[in-house]
């Protein structure tokens, strides 16, 4: 199962930034456009997600359903 996450952080904060494009690579999530992610990881992509709101940001994770 497939899941998206769809984030925004502020430009002032490039240290997180820069942490949350690491752990996208490191789990093999794929760029869709900026700041939306796909992979197959979603327990991953839940704790990354957690990480950006934690930090005052936003961030939602949709699991990826197709239908045709």
């Amino acid at each position: 199962m497939y899941g998206i996450l769809i984030y925004d952080i502020p430009k002032e904060k490039d240290s997180l930034r820069v942490k949350v494009h690491r752990a996208l690579k490191e789990i093999k999530a794929e760029k869709m456009q900026t700041s939306v992610w796909r992979s197959d990881n979603l327990h991953e992509l839940i704790k990354i997600a957690l990480m950006i709101k934690n930090s005052g940001c936003e961030a939602i994770v949709i699991e990826e359903k197709r239908i045709i």
